[in-house]
């Protein structure tokens, strides 16, 4: 009869600790789509007709997967959302990384970026349509102006709170400031970087949604838009739980493996 050792409860302990995470888990979010499609079918029965049930729902779904013009509006706003994203991450992680390296730009440039995060995000969209018209230049820079103070913020908390040690020590081997940066610095941003990054896509597409919604005639937001005017809600439900889909799979299946890949050294 074969004895298991105290060795081989150590390693099977990991596994069953695992194994019943991705148990919890799984009945965590088992438990939450059922509640929130018995509170759905509630709703379809008392606020009728302005919720639809489910069934509906699907149905409207799954003539927005069939029809063209779901996948050109699609297009067009994901062609925006990585535009916005993209200009809004590198302009925030700049001035971010500008702010916490240089006591005088912080000095300038902290009033006005605790002033920018305390703007509504709607706001920055109406002045730029008001300023730049209704073309795609002003829900581009009213994006990236919604965006960048929240990726600037996060990148500078982590360049502040960076280990000064490693600064210390590459000026006491004269290491130049170019190699310094990406040896030392980079490696110890690349968290906030992260994070900087999977927020500011979070942001963009929701605020995209908006922008079109507001003054563009194509696009996601305008369709979902136009369908509430013509008082469709059952298309208005179908694009936004079809478009929100997409974008957590591409923020899951994307960025969450970029995360893993950068940040496996962790493990």
């Amino acid at each position: 009869m074969a004895l298991s050792t105290p060795l081989q409860g150590a390693v099977m302990t990991p596994r069953r600790k695992a194994g019943t995470d991705r148990n919890v888990r799984l009945l965590g979010v088992t438990l939450a789509v059922a509640s929130l499609f018995a509170i759905w079918t509630v709703l379809s029965i008392t606020v009728r007709p302005w919720v639809p049930t489910p069934y509906d729902t699907a149905l409207a779904m799954g003539r927005q997967l069939v029809s063209q013009a779901f996948y050109d509006n699609l297009l067009l706003t994901l062609s925006r959302v990585a535009a916005a994203f993209i200009a809004a991450s590198i302009v925030g992680a700049i001035l971010g990384i500008a702010i916490g390296m240089n006591r005088k730009i912080e000095a300038f440039f902290q009033p006005l970026l605790a002033l920018a995060l305390a703007v509504p995000d709607p706001v920055f969209i109406i002045f730029a349509i008001l300023a730049l018209g209704t073309g795609e230049a002003a829900g581009f820079v009213a994006l990236t102006m919604a965006v960048a103070p929240f990726v600037s913020n996060i990148v500078r908390s982590s360049v502040q709170a960076r280990d000064k040690g490693l600064d210390e020590m590459t000026q006491i081997y004269r290491i130049p400031a170019d190699k310094a940066f990406w040896v030392s610095l980079v490696p110890q941003l690349v968290p906030a970087l992260l994070t900087a990054a999977r927020f500011s896509f979070a942001l963009s597409w929701k605020l995209v949604v908006v922008v079109e919604a507001i003054g563009q005639p194509d696009g996601i937001g305008a369709a979902i838009f136009h369908s509430f005017r013509l008082l469709r809600m059952r298309e208005v439900l179908a694009i936004a739980i079809l478009f929100i889909i997409l974008m957590q799979l591409l923020e899951k299946g994307v960025l969450g493996r970029v995360e893993k890949r950068l940040l496996r050294w962790r493990q």
